[in-house]
């Protein structure tokens, strides 16, 4: 218990006589050293590629500065630092989150916390902390329980307190502290969104004194304070924050602040509205120890919440799936795959540009083929407006902009391709076109060389058929639009190599995607779950209920967009042929002619601005165009359940079979692939997380029910049945 822990009996710091600062090694995390009148604390969680505030390091942080204390007339400063590259502080130790059972559990861990951070403030010395890399959570914090700042140039280094993206707020004083440090508006961004700033903007915003180049961080942070050039950055809020923050403009910065929050969240995810109801209550109406008791019951309220719980765990899943390599354990055990440096783009469409411009964005030249100058323009227009999206929010510097310009070669023909070790196909979704392209690759390319098809429902093991060498044919299925979807599904064919697979999907990750590998079949895993909502929806609007209705149903239950609404963006003619794809495979999820007969009459989607909706410029839906408008058919709770089963259940049958199938190798790789490929709610834990918190037998039930009244559209898969009757669950 952190507020039992008393000083040792000998001194956690050794007395150094030298002008240098040795670095303890040992198991301890917090390491303090002092030097006549300066003292230091470095960081160092042993064994982790990260640092975190583990139990361990509070309690060592409480022991340090409980000395420090005592000895304030003696050592006058301190300096807080790590030594480990890009890593300052990754914030607390999430699985004590995790364990979080009750509020009284959440409360007494957070308010030890809060204390031994109450007791870095109160110190008596002249603290500084020097950040190189990441600060977040509880890392930030600390540093904000610090005098000053300091942050390296480094591009790692990114400040923030993305504790709302785990379910909870701030838990040790950043409601507290920031609103103090950056001011109101500034504090209510970085909170309620999670999100991080770099050095430069984390100077702009006050949040650090000053940003030093890496190399001579410490240096300068020792200077900063032996020379007392701290006194050159008094710690006083500006007049804009003077007057944003004490005057009745307040109330206005809450109440748009809010109406942001519910804009975004819909309402689903209760930290950010917490968060700000926190410093709501307490900024300038509160000291700060009062102010930290009410931070600590609103986290305790939060963290025991199955919204958090869910969060966490879909962390934890995520950063599992980063570790894995995609193939079995036994297979490949010795290949270790290489960090791209170029590739091959062919097909310079929506796709095709798509894909040039994200590996351009992460520093890998792209060639990049097609048969006309004018797809080729088309192409680099698509990467273009992605860096020009960069730029204008200064993301980027100029010369970075030029450079991601100049990694994307065109061409018209085949030269350049003779050393490339890994090209990806975007060309048209036709087997035969796709196959004489793979055909013509192979006389180009480098026996060793990668071919990866960009396909959302081909067979690849049917590409490589005729091919050369299968065994380097895969599947890369990218989602559109491209730059913003974090999925991509790799597709092990009957043939693909195992070494293949693993550099197929450490290049996936080299781009910044979120990677799940599948097994070949019609639609994959995502389109295969997803088409039977999207069937569905239509036969619900053959029942006479109007697509506002459905739509809406849809939405409320988490989804980002209704059935129709998303018809919208994947383009009419695009859903048809994935469609004929997956019913030609799987005939109980037969398409309504529907579809089909507004392609022919000319719907495609927003691509043509002739879909469901009417839109204005900037994309926001206005209205449903009138020829599909109706009134809702019952519009009562029981109606509305009735539509969220009839879309939502048969994704589940469907995933049940995929589980079968091995289309995936887990239940976790199947709700990470619906969460980051059609945006399944997050805060429901993924599609069969939501099934075993409701209750497989319920669900069951459900499906039963839905079957009949769907007269045997929707099959319940025996399994399922099978599964709750031997007592299995999906989640435990």
């Amino acid at each position: 218990m952190l507020s039992n822990v008393q000083p040792k009996g000998n001194s956690p710091m050794t007395m150094e006589p030298s002008s240098s600062l040795k670095i303890e090694r040992g198991e301890a995390t917090v390491h303090l050293k002092v030097e006549r009148d300066h003292a230091e604390i470095l960081i160092h969680t042993p064994n982790e590629k990260v640092n975190k505030l583990t139990r361990t390091a509070f309690m060592e942080l409480h022991e340090h500065f409980v000395f420090l204390k005592a000895k304030g007339h003696e050592i006058k400063t301190l300096l807080i630092y790590s030594n480990k590259p890009d890593m300052f502080l990754a914030g607390a130790d999430i699985s004590e989150i995790e364990a979080m059972m009750s509020p009284a559990d959440a409360l007494s861990m957070v308010e030890k916390a809060q204390e031994v951070f109450q007791e870095l403030a109160e110190l008596p010395q002249v603290t500084c902390v020097a950040i190189d890399g990441v600060c977040f959570g509880g890392g930030l914090e600390l540093a904000l329980a610090a005098n000053y700042r300091l942050a390296s140039d480094s591009p790692s280094t990114k400040l923030g307190l993305p504790e709302v993206q785990l379910g909870v707020i701030p838990g040790a004083g950043g409601t507290q502290r920031l609103p103090r440090v950056v001011g109101l508006v500034n504090a209510i961004q970085m909170i309620t969104s999670g999100a991080p700033v770099d050095a430069k903007k984390a100077l702009k915003l006050g949040l650090v004194s000053d940003v030093i180049p890496v190399e001579s961080l410490l240096s300068y942070a020792r200077k900063f304070l032996k020379e007392k050039i701290y006194l050159r950055f008094p710690q006083k809020e500006s007049f804009t924050q003077w007057i944003v923050d004490g005057t009745p403009l307040k109330k206005l910065i809450y109440r748009q602040a809010k109406i942001t929050i519910l804009d975004k969240s819909k309402g689903f995810y209760p930290a950010p509205l917490k968060a700000l109801e926190v410093i709501e209550k307490t900024y300038r109406k509160m000291e700060i120890r009062a102010g930290l008791a009410v931070e600590a019951k609103a986290f305790a309220e939060l963290a025991i919440s199955p919204i958090a719980k869910n969060l966490i765990n879909l962390f934890y899943g995520t950063e599992e799936l980063k570790k894995e390599r995609g193939v079995g354990a036994m297979e490949a055990a010795d290949f270790k795959p290489a960090k791209l440096q170029s590739l091959g783009v062919i097909g310079a469409g929506i796709m095709g540009g798509g894909i040039a411009a994200v590996a351009a964005q992460r520093g890998v030249s792209v060639r990049l083929k097609d048969v006309s100058n004018e797809s080729i323009l088309k192409g680099l227009q698509e990467a273009r407006q992605l860096f020009d999206k960069d730029f204008k929010r200064k993301k980027i510097t100029k010369a970075e902009y030029q450079k991601r310009i100049y990694r994307i070669s065109p061409t018209l023909q085949w030269t350049g391709f003779g050393h490339l070790p890994f090209v990806i196909e975007a060309v048209v979704e036709k087997m035969e076109i796709k196959k004489a392209v793979i055909a013509e690759l192979e006389k180009h390319l480098p026996e060793y060389a990668i071919i990866a098809s960009n396909t959302s429902s081909l067979s690849i093991s049917e590409m490589a058929k005729g091919s050369q060498r299968p065994g380097q044919i895969v599947g890369m299925h990218f989602f559109n639009p491209v730059p913003k979807m974090p999925l991509v599904e790799v597709v092990r064919a009957e043939k693909s190599d195992p070494k293949a697979i693993v550099q197929t999907v450490a290049f996936g990750r080299q781009i910044g995607k979120t990677v799940i590998v599948v097994k070949d079949r019609p639609g994959f895993l995502v389109n295969r779950i997803l088409m039977p909502f999207l069937i569905e929806a239509g036969h619900l609007q053959a029942d006479g209920y109007s697509i506002s209705q459905i739509d809406k149903a849809a939405t409320t239950f988490g989804m980002p967009m209704g059935p129709f609404r998303l018809l919208d963006e994947i383009g009419f003619d695009t859903a048809a042929k994935v469609a004929d794809v997956i019913a030609g495979a799987f005939p109980h999820m037969k398409v309504l002619p529907m579809i089909n007969d507004m392609v022919a009459k000319g719907y495609l989607g927003r691509k043509n601005n002739r879909g469901f909706y009417h839109y204005d410029a900037r994309g926001k839906v206005l209205s449903v165009r009138q020829e599909f408008q109706r009134d809702p058919k019952d519009p009562s709770d029981a109606t509305h359940q009735m539509i969220q089963d009839r879309l939502i259940l048969p994704m589940v049958t469907e995933a049940v079979m995929t589980l079968e199938e091995g289309v995936v190798s887990t239940v976790r790789d199947l709700d990470l692939g619906l969460i980051f490929g059609i945006g399944f709610p997050p805060f429901r834990g993924g599609l069969l997380k939501w099934v075993s918190d409701t209750g497989e037998q319920k669900i069951l039930d459900r499906l039963n029910a839905t079957h009949n009244m769907t007269k045997g559209r929707l099959i319940v898969p025996a399994s399922f049945a099978g599964r709750i009757h031997s007592g299995q669950k999906f989640y435990n």
